[in-house]
């Protein structure tokens, strides 16, 4: 038989650069979280900035994606392709919820200058050893220096009156769990979307990574 190749599997341009920037920030952001206690201090920098633009850009992409309708997938058993709409959606959602509970995780202090602060202060200096320099004044957060992060309101106000600091530290504690764990399942999800790219790809010789701008221009394996 005969193959040919067509265009009807290929993203729109949009998606493509929506995908391939938001996956840059995916592995920056794991890779300065995941490896922080064993990589250089200035390396987490901008951690807070790509979760943000993350958590923005998947909000476009989303709606992109409601709004133009996917190329079908590439011939392949039908556990896969169940397979691969499952770790799709579970990639959506970890692209809002991490970025939104790093969010909340920033929010989950003292509002700056409120009495809780200056209580949550002493009580760093108190536990710090002798001799040790005071602690830094906080500052609004930024976002790649244009503008100071709005925090959850809710959250942060939590922290306002020097009652309220030990509840909020707890919340603080729970959601960076949640955080630190939600990286190593999206670290899975990972594993998972690029292995069953490049098994398509290169097992199945079909033009999987064409799709997204990889390789020869939306070809896709068309067999009569």
């Amino acid at each position: 038989m005969a193959t040919r190749y067509t265009d009807s599997a290929r993203y729109t341009r949009v998606a493509m650069w929506l995908h391939w920037l938001i996956a840059l920030a995916i592995f920056y952001n794991l890779a300065s979280g995941l490896l922080r206690p064993i990589m250089p201090r200035g390396f987490f920098l901008w951690h807070i900035s790509s979760g943000i633009t993350i958590l923005a850009l998947t909000i476009v992409r989303v709606v992109w994606r409601l709004t133009h309708k996917p190329p079908p997938f590439l011939p392949m058993k039908k556990w896969e392709a169940n397979m691969a709409h499952v770790v799709h959606f579970l990639l959506y959602c970890a692209m809002v919820l991490l970025p939104f509970s790093g969010w909340a995780l920033v929010s989950a202090n003292p509002p700056i200058g409120s009495p809780g602060a200056d209580y949550a202060a002493a009580q760093r200096a108190a536990k710090a050893p002798p001799g040790a320099p005071a602690p830094a004044p906080r500052k609004p957060i930024m976002v790649w220096n244009a503008f100071a992060l709005p925090l959850i309101g809710p959250v942060n106000e939590i922290g306002r009156a020097p009652e309220g600091v030990a509840e909020q530290r707890e919340l603080h504690e729970r959601i960076e769990k949640f955080h630190l764990i939600g990286g190593w399942l999206l670290l899975a999800l990972l594993v998972l979307h690029i292995g069953g790219a490049l098994k398509h790809q290169f097992a199945d010789r079909e033009p999987e990574l064409d799709r997204m701008g990889l390789g020869h221009p939306g070809r896709r394996r068309v067999t009569p």
